[in-house]
């Protein structure tokens, strides 16, 4: 059941759910009181506060310390943190959610247009288009939707990001190429350092990724081998790197309580 809270003279009161565009978002798994990397998930709130509506800046800091009291210590929760608008007035807000269940390996379908997103700099104006399109690789009984440059070129899926390896090279598509921040390929990346595992950004297409090991990611659902992608040949190797990086990922989970 879904709680929306929203931020009023320092404390978070419910409210019925808000239906305004979302200017800017952040979400995160927390796991019976536990959450990874929170602090990127706060500082990339906080970035997108500073670009998109700095007069919130202020009340950044004990929002961050109010709105863990409105999360239950147990169980799976996806809570979203968000600025709306109320009466055209831009307002911190809390959606405390349940999370859907973990899946498992994943099947892919290439969007059959360019990358229709135009805003990238901040994570929430483009969430509900990222869900439609989504939806319509469901439609194609597929669970993520790759998105193209208009070179042809992946990007990243609808509401996750692509990683692959090319044996133990760890490969992502380059910081040239469109796609929106992500805290779980940052966390990704930074566990490969810890391993003295060496990286690589490239230029793709989707054929090029065929044999290979490939990972979709975000933070509600970790790391999901893809294990077919319509259209394409579905001869991809098993997830050799998973019970590593998972095993590192837990590393990174602080009490949010």
């Amino acid at each position: 059941m879904n709680q929306t809270f929203i931020y009023k003279h320092g404390e978070l009161i419910p409210f019925p759910a808000l239906d305004t565009p979302v200017l800017v978002a952040d979400s995160f798994l927390v796991t019976d009181g536990k959450v990874r990397s929170l602090n990127l998930h706060l500082d990339r709130f906080r970035r997108g506060i500073e670009l998109k509506c700095p007069e919130l800046e202020p009340q950044l800091d004990q929002f961050f310390l109010a709105f863990p009291k409105e999360l239950s210590e147990t169980g799976r929760l996806f809570p979203r943190l968000e600025v709306r608008t109320i009466n055209n007035i831009p307002t911190l807000s809390l959606v405390s959610r349940e999370a859907p269940a973990q899946l498992g390996p994943a099947t892919l379908w290439t969007y059959p247009e360019p990358d229709p997103r135009l805003d990238l700099s901040v994570k929430g104006p483009e969430l509900e288009l990222g869900q439609q399109i989504r939806e319509q690789a469901q439609k194609h009984s597929a669970d993520e939707a790759v998105l193209l440059t208009s070179y042809v070129e992946v990007s990243e899926g609808a509401l996750s990001s692509l990683v692959w390896w090319r044996g133990d090279l760890l490969c992502a598509p380059g910081n040239e190429i469109p796609w929106l921040e992500s805290v779980t390929r940052t966390e990704i990346f930074t566990v490969a350092k810890s391993l003295n595992i060496q990286t690589r950004l490239e230029h793709v297409k989707p054929e090029d990724l065929i044999g290979l090991e490939v990972w979709v990611l975000s933070s509600l659902q970790g790391i999901r081998v893809v294990e077919n992608w319509i259209d394409l040949s579905s001869d991809f190797k098993p997830g050799e790197h998973v019970d590593l990086f998972n095993k590192r990922l837990r590393l990174l989970e602080t009490q949010i309580h």
